[in-house]
């Protein structure tokens, strides 16, 4: 079946200026060195599919500790500001960076753009309402002319003050009012350090509990111990409990929290969970090999790639583990699936992929030919 997403262009974000990912499989591996912009890639895909989400801005922001509450408010434009980062070469805020454009071609031919402008506020005296609109000015002026963004998608134009995102943020208000915004399409992501917050884990819990998905779930943790029977999730608000993921183990005549389990175990339940999730979406994983041993790599492989193909989802995954790109690679010539490993790597101050295909990856490999 034709792929999700079989092409991506990114422009301006991150690490890269130009980026052009000419094919995507179903499942694929992202290989390179540090600073390659693996995790980068996949935030790009993050945004793109999740329209510039706020709460997926959130995540990202959080994540590498790039927000801070000074860069709200911007009195010049020599100021640092919140979303730098995700723009090429962190510029200081001005009318004249260069916007972020991501697109994707395939299934889902989508189209993002994020671009920073200045607004003045208009206020509707009759109505008593106010609205902030584009200006042509350079300078940003304290009170009159306020600094922010425009998101822009194939079907939507959004304007967004940098303080009203800085409010949206840190008011729980605003943060439960944007962790329902719905994506264009279903997608999961699993982090690298691999510690998804139980409340995090516990609603993607709720969305397959007692369904045939929940199955899947309890085999795939199979594959590290055999003796575990059944899995659940206990606790929430009305118990005063912090939800907690526990299982059924043979031999045991109790249940046992996951978090007393190895960092493998508890890493193969993210992945499983959000795998299982991500029925006829998007699945992204950033650095596979955490917490798992090699030994058990290729079992996780199999899974992936049988319930990826069940479920109709396109996998992007993210290594720089030798074992990693072996397992794939194995696995991968077990399926009929379109898989494929692209290499990021620097050239000439751009970053450029390397494109193999599974045949071609068999011969890597064999050779011991530098992939990763």
């Amino acid at each position: 079946m034709k792929a999700r997403i079989e092409r991506l262009n990114i422009r301006n974000f991150r690490g890269f200026s130009t980026l052009d990912i000419e094919r995507l499989g179903r499942v694929n591996l992202i290989t390179g060195k540090n600073n390659t912009g693996k995790s980068s890639l996949l935030e790009a895909l993050r945004l793109l599919v999740s329209g510039a989400s706020l709460t997926v801005l959130l995540d990202i922001l959080e994540f590498r500790e790039e927000w801070f509450e000074d860069a709200a408010s911007i009195t010049d434009v020599e100021s640092p500001f919140s979303l730098s980062g995700l723009f090429h070469a962190f510029p200081s805020f001005s009318k004249t960076i260069q916007p972020v454009e991501i697109v994707s071609e395939g299934r889902l031919s989508l189209r993002l753009v994020l671009k920073s402008a200045f607004f003045t506020e208009e206020i509707d005296s009759e109505k008593g309402t106010r609205r902030f609109v584009l200006t042509d000015f350079e300078q940003p002026d304290q009170g009159v002319v306020l600094p922010g963004v425009v998101i822009e998608t194939a079907s939507s134009r959004r304007n967004v003050l940098l303080e009203n995102l800085a409010k949206r943020l840190y008011s729980p208000t605003y943060r439960r009012m944007f962790s329902s915004e719905p994506f264009i399409m279903p997608c999961e992501h699993v982090s690298s350090y691999g510690g998804e917050s139980t409340a995090a884990l516990a609603a993607l819990w709720d969305g397959i509990a007692l369904s045939d998905r929940e199955k899947e779930v309890v085999e795939a943790l199979r594959i590290i111990d055999q003796a575990i029977s059944a899995i659940s999730m206990v606790g929430g608000e009305k118990t005063g409990r912090k939800r907690t993921a526990i299982i059924r183990k043979e031999g045991v005549p109790y249940p046992l929290p996951l978090r007393s389990f190895g960092d493998g175990l508890n890493r193969l339940f993210g992945i499983a969970l959000a795998l299982v999730n991500a029925k006829d979406g998007l699945l992204l994983i950033d650095e596979f090999e955490n917490g798992m041993h090699h030994t058990v790599q290729r079992d996780v492989w199999r899974v992936i790639f049988r319930i990826a193909e069940k479920l109709d989802i396109q996998v992007v995954a993210t290594s720089h583990s030798w074992d990693t790109v072996e397992a794939f690679q194995e696995v991968a010539n077990e399926h009929s699936e379109n898989a494929l490993l692209i290499r990021l790597s620097q050239r000439n101050g751009e970053i450029v992929p390397t494109f193999f295909e599974k045949d071609e990856l068999r011969t890597a490999t064999r050779e011991r030919v530098e992939v990763r």
